[in-house]
C-alpha cells in the first residue's frame, strides 16, 4: 500500500523531480537499487579497469624486458582520453615514447552493413580534440610528448601523414576502432612501422560477441592473410582484449 501511495506521488512530480528522486533513491545503500548501482560502479566497474591495467602493464612489462624496444605509441579511437592516460601511466616511467592520438573526434562514421550493432550508431563516442588534449595534458602528460591526428581513418591515414611520422617505429599499436571497416583502415597504414616487439592491442576484440568474421576479428584475420611476411604471437587475453607481437618483419 505504501509503496503505490509512493509510486502515484512521483508519478505527479516534475520530470526534473523525478531525476533527482530516482538519484536520490538508487543512492540509499539499503534499497535494491541502491546495492544494484553500488555493485555496477564498484565490483564491476573496478573489474574492467583492472582488466585494462593488466592489459597496459602486461605490455609494460614485456617491453622493459626486451629493452631497447623504443618509437611511438600510437591509439587509434581516442574516445574521452581514458587508455591515453592509462598509457602514460603505464608506460612514462620506462620509455621515453611520443604518444599519438588518432581519431575523428566527431565520434563513430556512418555504421556500414558489416558494423551494425544496436550500439553503434554515427556520432556516438564523439570526444572534441582539445578536450581530449586538455584531458591528457591535466593528467600530467607534457604537451610535447602528445600529438593528434583528425578525421576519419579512411581520409586521414595516407602516405604524407605516414612519412611525417618515418622512419620512426611503433612500440605500441593500441586499436580502439570498434568497427571492422574503420580496422581496415588502421591494419592497412601500419606495417611500415612495425618492428621485432611491436605490441598490437586491440580493446574491442570480443565486440559482435566474439564472431570471427565480425569486427576486429575479421580485419585482423584478413590483415594475417594478406601480409605472410609478417609475424606474430599471441600475447595477453582480457575479457575484452587481445594483443599480439610482432616477431618477424620478412
Amino acid at each position: 500500500m505504501t509503496a503505490n501511495i509512493s509510486r502515484a506521488i512521483y508519478r505527479t512530480l516534475p520530470s526534473r523531480v523525478q531525476s533527482i528522486a530516482r538519484t536520490l533513491w538508487q543512492a540509499i545503500p539499503w534499497t535494491k537499487s541502491g546495492r544494484h548501482l553500488r555493485w555496477v560502479r564498484g565490483t564491476y566497474v573496478d573489474f574492467g579497469r583492472q582488466q585494462r591495467r593488466q592489459f597496459f602493464l602486461g605490455a609494460a612489462r614485456f617491453l622493459h624486458i626486451n629493452r631497447p624496444i623504443e618509437g611511438y605509441y600510437f591509439e587509434f579511437g581516442c574516445n574521452e582520453a581514458n587508455t591515453m592516460r592509462m598509457a602514460w601511466d603505464s608506460f612514462r616511467y620506462l620509455f621515453d615514447f611520443t604518444y599519438v592520438g588518432f581519431d575523428s573526434f566527431e565520434g563513430l562514421p556512418e555504421i556500414e552493413k558489416i558494423d551494425q550493432q544496436l550500439i553503434w550508431e554515427k556520432g556516438k563516442l564523439a570526444f572534441a580534440e582539445e578536450r581530449f588534449i586538455s584531458t591528457c595534458v591535466n593528467h600530467g602528460m607534457p604537451r610535447e610528448r602528445l600529438q593528434t591526428v583528425r578525421g576519419f581513418y579512411d581520409r586521414s591515414l595516407t602516405n604524407e601523414l605516414a612519412s611525417r611520422f618515418a622512419p620512426k617505429k611503433a612500440a605500441v599499436i593500441y586499436i580502439d576502432c570498434d568497427l571492422y571497416v574503420s580496422t581496415v583502415s588502421v591494419l592497412n597504414w601500419i606495417p611500415q612501422f612495425l618492428q621485432p616487439g611491436t605490441v598490437i592491442m586491440f580493446d574491442d576484440w570480443n565486440c559482435f560477441a566474439a564472431d570471427p568474421d565480425k569486427g576486429e576479428r575479421r580485419a585482423w584475420r584478413e590483415f594475417l592473410q594478406a601480409n605472410a611476411r609478417l609475424r606474430f604471437e599471441p600475447f595477453i587475453s582480457t575479457a575484452e582484449g587481445q594483443a599480439f607481437i610482432c616477431i618477424g618483419v620478412d
